[in-house]
């Protein structure tokens, strides 16, 4: 599998992941939280594969965080500035991870 597979099937699977916890609960994570965590993140896909679009990755990432739980944001938010800071090769693994606490609180 390309990296640009790899990297479509892992970003696919957080914003599908995050379709799943819904909630309205305003102690979640604010909006310019939102947007830089998704920012940087997305710099990352970016740069680990020049197919991604920075801003339509951006729009997606934060209209999925926006479906996570509120209690879950803030961790998820940090498990994606997290990805933002690995290599490459790390990339696609922590972010099924950030996925996985959108979802579940794992």
């Amino acid at each position: 599998m390309n990296n640009r597979h790899r990297f479509a099937l892992a970003f696919a699977f957080i914003l599908g992941a995050g379709m799943a916890a819904c909630g309205d609960d305003d102690s979640g994570a604010t909006n310019l939280e939102i947007g830089a965590s998704c920012k940087s993140y997305c710099d990352k896909a970016r740069e680990c594969d020049e197919d991604v679009s920075t801003d339509e990755c951006v729009d997606d990432c934060k209209s999925r965080i926006g479906d996570c739980m509120a209690d879950e944001q803030r961790s998820t938010l940090d498990d994606l500035d997290s990805c933002a800071s690995n290599s490459c090769g790390e990339f696609p693994a922590c972010t099924i991870g950030a996925g996985l606490q959108c979802t579940f609180g794992l």
